[in-house]
């Protein structure tokens, strides 16, 4: 690991030495002309612009926007990571919420990672990273909310952009589009896309030692997919005081796998079982979505806004696998059918009024969420039955009240959120009900200060609710491997998590962003692992019985070393202190973690750019008994842009230096250990192709509130 380090960071190093070179070269040249030439003016806007709850990343200031897509500009992102499987994290959590244009949206609810990667960043205005959410959020989302933003500023006319990406060797394609018209009253912002995939055949082996049992499985797996999305904002002002809003959207994703999976069982260093399957597998998925949002305006004081908006939202997954079961020690075979149908539904309605009172803002509103959720599942043969039927309904009625205000050169903002929710499970088959109500009183505060325009300084704690989702709820027992079974909890219940956190920000020529935060949690839902040596199956599902705290450092830094050379650095250092009980047995997992992300981006002349970057993440917890292991990697990118900036090419290269790279779990139970890997392809590379075109003047229109159901976890 310490070779492919110093080959990265020794490239980087080159690359870095070659465009000061050509540095000196230019200012060399530069000197030697003697005739006047045009001056031309590049004013680039702020890259961090710093709130009393966050911060907003600039990514049309980021010349690197050129050449990645959305999830890979997140790398460098205060806050934001990515970990080994491209899953976001936002200060080391997986448990926050990503709003598009201060929305929530299925896509990236339910597919968040491949509906990034199919997104240009260059087709992004703004990410709105919010680290202390006011009260007008819902309490969801632990770590704060990321919210993209897409469209900009435009008056009466038209732009759009179309965008094409591929990537080798996993063959990943990617399409999608934009389009904004502005017509008088009605504007209309509509965008949506398309991935494939055709993943290559990868390895993977699971290990397990018990006292006095051992298993080695070794397996082989390949899957194909395809999805799309599509979203189309209409808004129409009515008069001046008076404005409409309604917004469609509909997306989809199929998956088939195929698994072929050896096992060899030994006791007491025998081979006692030989096994073979062979899994098959297809999931299909749809959602739609529909909200409609009316503002009203007052003329006596311009001020003061209400809002009513209402929303529905569908989505069903359905999963069907076939396995294939072959013991070469007693020459027996089997077959297990397993089919899981998943139906999601909520309605929303929400009331919001704001009204400024001489320098003070307030908002305040009211708002009721009526969720739905069904499972239908069963497994046969009869020696694997499994069958139910599964209802979860789950009113969530809200009330929120928060302020604006300065003081004594402070900002303030400040306010707390009421929420009732009232649960009820179902099992139909055994005639079983789970009922779960409780109330919560969340707080928030954030004051912050800015001195000498540049300087800036912020503090805050909130509160937030975990809710548990379909996911870990679902009590659906997946029985595709023979020794390992993987299943949901109806009986979890919600998490509460607090977070204190400190915040310095420079913004000049510089960009520098330190954030110092403690977070702590008690009874959080984390998956346990316990080995039953009766029948040699472990069994893991999600239980109330761990606390966890996180003390971290995240910090970002962006440097213009020249006109044309940008270095910035984005990382965070963090200790995680997890622990709690399995089968009534004390467990912890205590770790300290860093991720440091560099990139250097050099702007030649005729709107050429290249970039290269190196990533380091070290060990990480993965819940109470798991950890995943370290890794490194780099890229390289070189974008060019034509016709007055509306036609870009990019090509890349990621981890040239490692084809392969091994994904590591490793699980500590009380009774035994266990270790996967899965080897997977590394190295990639790939192009990317976007067109904008049009002219816009003014922004569409929307409501300043709408909903925003960011209240579940999945």
């Amino acid at each position: 690991m310490k070779t492919k380090i110093i080959s990265a960071v020794s490239f980087f190093l080159l690359m870095i030495n070659v465009m000061a070179q050509e540095k000196v070269k230019d200012s060399l040249v530069s000197k030697q002309e003697t005739s006047i030439r045009e001056v031309v003016i590049n004013a680039k806007k702020t890259l961090i612009k710093t709130k009393i709850d966050g911060l907003v990343y600039n990514v049309q200031s980021d010349p690197e926007s050129k050449s990645k897509n959305l999830l890979e500009m997140m790398k460098k992102m205060p806050y934001l990571s990515l970990d080994n499987n491209e899953n976001i994290l936002f200060k080391g959590n997986t448990n926050f919420k990503i709003l598009i244009n201060g929305k929530e949206t299925q896509l990236l609810t339910n597919n968040p990672k491949e509906v990034l990667k199919s997104i240009p960043a260059s087709t992004i205005q703004n990410i709105e990273i919010i680290t202390n959410p006011s009260s007008k959020y819902d309490a969801e989302g632990a770590s704060g909310i990321i919210n993209i933003i897409t469209t900009k500023k435009m008056k009466d006319g038209y732009n759009a952009s179309v965008n094409l990406g591929s990537r080798f060797p996993k063959e990943e394609q990617n399409a999608g589009f934009s389009v904004n018209i502005q017509q008088k009253k009605l504007g209309i912002s509509s965008y949506g896309g398309g991935y494939f995939k055709n993943n290559r055949e990868i390895s993977y082996q699971n290990s397990q030692q018990t006292l006095s049992n051992h298993l080695i499985q070794n397996g082989k797996t390949s899957g194909k997919g395809n999805g799309g999305y599509f979203n189309v904002n209409a808004s129409y002002e009515i008069d001046s005081l008076n404005l409409l809003n309604i917004e469609l959207g509909s997306n989809f994703a199929n998956n088939r796998s195929k698994d072929f999976l050896s096992s060899d069982f030994f006791q007491q260093n025998n081979l006692t079982e030989n096994n073979n399957s062979n899994n098959h597998s297809e999931s299909q998925g749809k959602g739609f979505e529909a909200s409609a949002n009316y503002q009203i305006g007052f003329k006596n004081d311009k001020s003061q806004l209400l809002t009513f908006s209402y929303r529905f939202n569908n989505y069903d997954y359905n999963i069907n696998s076939t396995t294939d079961l072959q013991n070469n020690v007693n020459n027996s075979a089997s077959n297990i059918d397993q089919n899981n149908y998943n139906q999601n539904s909520e309605n929303t309605l929400q009331i919001d009024f704001i009204k400024n009172i001489k320098k003070v803002y307030l908002e305040t509103g009211l708002k009721a969420i009526f969720r739905k959720n069904s499972s239908q599942y069963v497994s046969i043969p009869e020696n694997f039955s499994n069958s139910d039927e599964f209802s979860n309904r789950q009113n969530i009625f809200g009330a929120y009240f928060t302020t604006k205000f300065s003081l004594f050169e402070w900002n303030f903002q400040t306010g707390f959120r009421l929420e009732r929710t009232d649960t009820s499970v179902n099992f139909t088959s055994t005639n079983t009900a789970v009922n779960q109500d409780y109330f919560n009183l969340i707080p928030n505060i954030s004051f912050g200060k800015n001195w000498k325009e540049h300087h800036s300084i912020n503090f805050g704690f909130s509160q937030r609710i975990k809710r548990p989702g379909i996911i870990r709820l679902n009590p659906f027992v997946n029985r595709s491997n023979p020794y390992f079974q993987i299943s949901g909890n109806p009986y979890l219940k919600p998490v509460i998590n607090n977070d204190l956190m400190a915040n310095y920000s420079y913004n000049h020529k510089v960009n520098l962003n330190l954030g110092l935060g403690y977070s702590f949690s008690n009874k959080i839902d984390l998956k346990v692992s316990t080995y039953d040596p009766a029948t040699n199956i472990t069994k893991t599902t999600f239980e109330n019985s761990s606390r966890a705290s996180r003390l971290g450092l995240d910090y970002s830094l962006n440097y213009p070393v020249t006109k044309k050379l940008t270095l910035s650095i984005n990382g965070n250092s963090a200790f995680f202190f997890i622990n709690g009980k399995v089968n009534d047995v004390e467990a912890e997992n205590n770790l300290f973690t860093y991720y440091v992300y560099l990139s250097a981006n050099y702007q030649f002349g005729n709107n050429w750019n290249i970039n290269s970057s190196v990533e380091v993440n070290s060990k990480m917890p993965a819940g109470l008994q798991n950890t995943t292991n370290a890794f490194t990697g780099s890229s390289f990118s070189i974008s060019k842009s034509i016709l007055d900036n509306q036609l870009s090419f990019s090509a890349y290269i990621n981890n040239p230096f490692t084809k392969f790279r091994k994904a590591i779990t490793e699980t500590l139970g009380t009774d035994f250990y266990q270790n996967n890997y899965v080897r997977d392809y590394y190295r990639s590379f790939g192009f990317n192709i976007t067109y904008k075109f049009g002219k816009l003047k003014d922004e569409v229109k929307s409501t300043r509130r709408k909903i925003q159901n960011n209240d579940l976890a999945n």
